[in-house]
């Protein structure tokens, strides 16, 4: 099966024009499509255009949620009445979720992050429990898919399951507990033989790597120029049995 990775198109932000033209039939879209729900448009642009798109939100598509007083779930909510957290793609099953991070320093994450002012806006250390439990929460999620799936899944989040594909740039940094879930890791250690592949975005980096016999895949546009030789990554993957 052959399917596009794209993230982070960031598509409230002036950017160059999206290469409709490099994309797949199969689009997997792995969060941060804009900031809010506005990005919604151009997920169902994508579909009207005769595209096959699974999304999930990422961190950004939450950036309302104080302005418009919404609460966490809410948002997921209103976004997976579009995009449910699961299809079929080409006989191969696709899931996901956001997949979060976890935030073991509530005031750094405070001071150098923009989610919590955004996202929750209340009180840092309650705020950061929350973040956690969402993370765990995820985590759950797919542990419970794998465990009665009869066959192999594509999972997607938006944040990373593992360190490995995080940016090498800022390897090292304490920001990069704010870009990974390290509860997936588990996932990833138990669950190969049902894992197909697993993309997500929110590094605006691209990179890929084998863990534990997984492939994991990560292709984010980010912000204006912040990739400019940036284009789909197409991927094509076999199914195994589980």
């Amino acid at each position: 099966m052959k399917f596009s990775l794209i993230s982070d198109m960031h598509v409230d932000f002036p950017q160059n024009k999206t290469p409709y033209d490099k994309l797949e039939k199969n689009v997997i879209v792995a969060g941060d499509t804009s900031n809010g729900l506005l990005g919604l448009k151009f997920l169902n642009k994508l579909r009207n255009k005769g595209f096959n798109v699974f999304a999930v939100d990422g961190n950004h598509e939450h950036y309302s949620n104080v302005s418009q007083n919404r609460d966490v779930y809410e948002t997921i909510d209103k976004f997976r009445e579009i995009f449910p957290n699961e299809t079929n793609m080409d006989g191969v099953r696709v899931a996901g979720c956001n997949g979060w991070y976890t935030v073991t320093g509530a005031m750094s994450w405070v001071s150098y992050q923009n989610d919590h002012a955004n996202i929750f806006g209340k009180e840092p250390v309650s705020d950061a429990e929350r973040v956690n439990y969402l993370a765990f929460q995820d985590y759950m999620h797919l542990k419970d898919l794998l465990d009665n799936s009869p066959d192999p899944l594509l999972i997607v989040t938006h944040t990373a399951p593992c360190e490995e594909t995080l940016d090498p740039r800022f390897a090292g940094s304490f920001s990069n507990e704010w870009y990974f879930n390290p509860f997936m890791y588990r996932l990833l250690e138990k669950y190969s033989h049902k894992i197909l592949a697993w993309c997500h975005g929110h590094t605006h980096a691209r990179s890929q790597a084998i863990v534990h016999g997984v492939p994991v895949y990560c292709n984010p546009r980010g912000y204006p120029n912040e990739n400019p030789e940036w284009e789909p990554l197409t991927i094509e993957i076999e199914i195994k049995e589980a």
